[in-house]
């Protein structure tokens, strides 16, 4: 039951316990992250529809009750890890734009923290890919925000070749190339299995800078050298676990 029965037999439910809370405090919103760090390892285990309310309050060593003083629903807590991610990815873009003046670092910059907020925050998992699981108004909410986050990078692609350091091409195609190259990770990356959330990083934002780059802007700027350290996390023959 959602309703927590309280001394006297009366029942607070979760809707009122929530208006109880402090839900800007500190304490309030480090629970809120706990809950959907956790719920993202089980979803990445069992996939979203093998994974229940309760299992997430069990991992929590909460009762599921309590898990309802934080979130609505298990679709309250997808939207809220959607949420999240995008607002990490709509922060750390804007922040690249204003850090860097050449598109080629900024858009580096942006795929690298992508990779990043994939791995971390959506453990490589096909969650990042859950949209249409969503009910409607937190469907719309969720698209609206990843189409300001491709926005972003398309402009960043247009200006770059607008100013000449990308050769003339197709934005928009080049955006959903590597939008569609950094969500795929959802189908083979695994924790612990392959190389590290940097390594890709890294990786990807060479094949995608340079590939962008003009032919003579390529040859006078060689791809950043990458210092290998070591590392338990190998694949098997090079290729995702």
């Amino acid at each position: 039951m959602r309703d927590q029965v309280l001394e006297g037999g009366q029942s607070v439910s979760g809707d009122a316990r929530r208006a109880q809370l402090d839900q800007n405090g500190p304490k309030y919103q480090a629970k809120r992250d706990q809950i959907l760090d956790i719920a993202v390892a089980a979803f990445r285990a069992q996939g979203y529809a093998g994974t229940s309310t309760q299992d997430i309050a069990r991992a929590l060593h909460m009762t599921k009750g309590s898990l309802y003083y934080y979130f609505r629903d298990k679709e309250d807590i997808l939207f809220s890890c959607h949420s999240r991610a995008l607002d990490h990815l709509l922060s750390v873009a804007r922040a690249a734009r204003r850090r860097h003046r050449e598109p080629e670092a900024a858009l580096r910059e942006m795929i690298e923290q992508h990779v990043g907020i994939m791995v971390h925050e959506f453990r490589g998992s096909a969650l990042a890919l859950e949209v249409a699981t969503l009910s409607g108004s937190r469907r719309g909410r969720v698209v609206s925000r990843r189409d300001q986050y491709e926005g972003l990078l398309r402009t960043l692609v247009e200006e770059g070749i607008r100013s000449g350091a990308f050769r003339p091409t197709d934005a928009k195609l080049a955006t959903f190339a590597m939008l569609g190259a950094i969500n795929w990770m959802a189908r083979w990356y695994r924790e612990g299995g392959g190389s590290s959330a940097e390594e890709i990083g890294r990786t990807f934002a060479d094949l995608f800078v340079r590939a962008l780059q003009r032919p003579s802007i390529r040859a006078a700027r060689p791809a950043r050298r990458r210092v290998r350290t070591p590392s338990r996390r190998r694949t098997r023959g090079g290729q995702p676990s």
